[in-house]
């Protein structure tokens, strides 16, 4: 069956994650010891197998070239201080403890070493609620490297694994998982409907960043919800993914519509269904803090929004940078202290850049010129519900401004920051200044010689700043930070669509201005921009239609009119709304090639 058949059978499901290695980052470990090189926190991050196979010095390794060097760099997991007998025994049995926040544990994974084929033989788990043991499982001769406990317990804050015999003799414990994330599926009548959100920017021309939601309403199955076990998971933050699926070769085949992180749960008593509101990752980002960037010559905005992402906390495995973005050098790049949210706001603004999450949880800084893929799908009258044209005063100007600004630094030093400190004998600390102007080139400066001051983060009107103290005895010292001021004299040009103007008379519209628009031809090619997406006639076109999981944001496709006219658009927004039945609203826009000449007025 396809997406276009008519009739189809379509399914929704969602799972929700209510404890993983990313949520319960805060999880807590205690072992009976360790080797020379362990890691036990890498048992519940997610690791499925050791990065080498082992050379080992207790006789279970060869010189075949099979065995590697282990180091720190590798990970391996928890392996024990102590080593079991020839029998493999262990005279002093060791010990494994995760404790975490209360949550019940319907299954729990333990992995050995499938590299070197090790493995716990004979083995006792404690469950644990608050240091009480509410329930204990003895394993006996187990032959696996993987094995899969499924307790079904409540109430718990943390296992205890305790070895008594391993799988090899002469060798320590090497435990490659301990862990278990905690999730549930809701499908058929546990699912009463979900809606979801996806969006890339705005209608208009504004370049906003757009945060995805969600709604969910499930079954309260038992009184799970607010009275059973995953009472105590109700909290902000759980990992929430929606499918949709159709039947193919006897199977159910589903597309993930993305990641959202619960922010409210709404449980009635008098109801059944309990309903769950989230949101994707970029809305956390509206109460992260930046410390800025400093003012640094020639900056490609793609550097901009990487230190940006990688200032807070995300691995370049987590999002995406347009390469073109490279291209675009500011002259003078800076980005004050502010949310992080705001400083790709600002990044936006300067480069036209699209700032979203897709639906493998990657964020997206997408330059205007980025290609996008054609996915061959078609709305047209015989699968959609409505057919809008939307034109608007929001939507249409032929009259674009926009600000540059010329950044001048200053030859004169200024104050902008002081503080007094003492610390203690011996003491480091990191302290952050907030400063009364912008400045470049800023420099910490410690008024006494015993107490040294390391500028760790610098921004232009912010930074973080090491004190150490160089004796052994209490020191008192004035911080202050001094650097050149920063001047910033602005433009404004206007660029136009002279026969529209003619016709139609002047419709303005004016872009956001950004302090990294710093040069004449930059704000010609925003204003160009912006008025080819504008100018009359274009528009944005909304459907509702029967739906296909497979038209992502970013992506083009085919639209047809009830009169037939067809155009390629590029999607823009989604929603999909399931309540045993598919139905989707998308929003598209033809994809506009930027005129070379307009008439152009410069004013200061």
């Amino acid at each position: 069956m396809e997406y276009s058949d008519n009739p189809r059978k379509v399914y929704g499901k969602v799972e929700i994650v209510y404890s993983d290695k990313e949520i319960s980052s805060n999880m807590g470990i205690t072992v009976s010891g360790n080797s020379e090189i362990s890691h036990p926190r890498e048992v519940f991050e997610g690791y499925l197998s050791p990065t080498v196979k082992a050379c080992t010095m207790d006789g279970n390794s060869d010189m075949s070239g099979a065995f590697q060097m282990l180091d720190d760099t590798c990970n391996c997991g928890w392996w024990s201080g102590g080593l079991c007998g020839a029998d493999g025994t262990f005279e002093q049995k060791p010990y494994i403890e995760l404790s975490f926040v209360l949550r019940p544990i319907i299954s729990w994974l333990i992995k050995g070493d499938d590299k070197l084929n090790q493995y716990p033989v004979d083995f006792t788990i404690d469950y644990l609620s608050n240091g009480n043991i509410v329930h204990s499982e003895e394993i006996v001769g187990n032959k696996e490297v993987t094995i899969k406990l499924e307790p079904k317990v409540n109430d718990i804050t943390s296992i205890r694994m305790t070895i008594s015999k391993w799988s090899t003799p002469n060798a320590c414990v090497k435990i490659m998982q301990f862990y278990d994330k905690l999730y549930e599926e809701y499908t058929g009548n546990a699912l009463q409907m979900f809606e979801v959100n996806e969006e890339m920017c705005s209608t208009d021309g504004n370049y906003n960043i757009n945060s995805d939601t969600m709604t969910v309403t499930l079954h309260n199955t038992d009184r799970k919800f607010d009275k059973g076990y995953l009472r105590s998971l109700m909290i902000l933050g759980r990992k929430v993914h929606p499918y949709i699926g159709i039947e193919k070769n006897g199977a159910v085949e589903y597309t993930r519509l993305g990641t959202f992180y619960s922010e409210s749960w709404q449980v009635e008593q008098d109801s059944q269904w309990v309903k769950c509101t989230a949101v994707d990752r970029l809305m956390r980002l509206q109460s992260q803090s930046y410390i800025g960037f400093p003012l640094t010559e020639q900056v490609s905005i793609f550097d901009l929004a990487q230190d940006v992402l990688l200032k807070s906390g995300h691995t370049p495995s987590e999002f995406e940078i347009s390469e073109d973005l490279k291209d675009i050098v500011i002259t003078m790049a800076y980005l004050p202290k502010t949310t992080v949210w705001d400083a790709l706001q600002e990044i936006a603004n300067a480069a036209l850049c699209k700032i979203f999450v897709d639906r493998e949880d990657r964020i997206h800084v997408r330059s205007e010129n980025a290609e996008t893929a054609q996915v061959g799908i078609e709305v047209n009258p015989g699968n959609m519900f409505s057919y809008k044209s939307n034109i608007t005063l929001t939507e249409f100007a032929n009259s674009i401004k926009v600000e540059y600004t010329d950044v001048v630094i200053a030859e004169d030093i200024i104050d902008v920051a002081s503080m007094e400190v003492t610390l203690a004998a011996n003491e480091s600390r990191t302290v952050t200044l907030d400063y009364s102007s912008d400045i470049a080139y800023a420099v910490a400066i410690s008024s006494n010689a015993n107490v040294r001051a390391v500028m760790e983060q610098e921004g232009v009107n912010s930074c973080t700043i090491i004190l150490t103290n160089r004796t052994d005895e209490e020191q008192t010292t004035i911080l202050s930070v001094e650097g050149n001021a920063i001047e910033l004299n602005s433009h404004t040009i206007t660029i136009e669509d002279e026969d529209s103007v003619n016709s139609y008379g002047a419709v303005e519209y004016s872009h956001t201005a950004s302090e990294l628009v710093q040069s004449e031809s930059q704000a010609r090619y925003i204003g160009s921009t912006i008025l080819a997406k504008m100018r009359a006639g274009e528009g944005v076109i909304t459907t509702e239609w029967r739906g296909n999981p497979a038209l992502e944001i970013g992506t083009r496709y085919n639209s047809v009119d009830r009169f037939g006219d067809k155009k390629e658009l590029e999607c823009e927004y989604n929603k999909f709304s399931y309540d045993g039945g598919l139905k989707q609203q998308t929003r598209g826009r033809l994809k506009q090639e930027v005129p070379d000449v307009y008439m152009e007025r410069t004013k200061k």
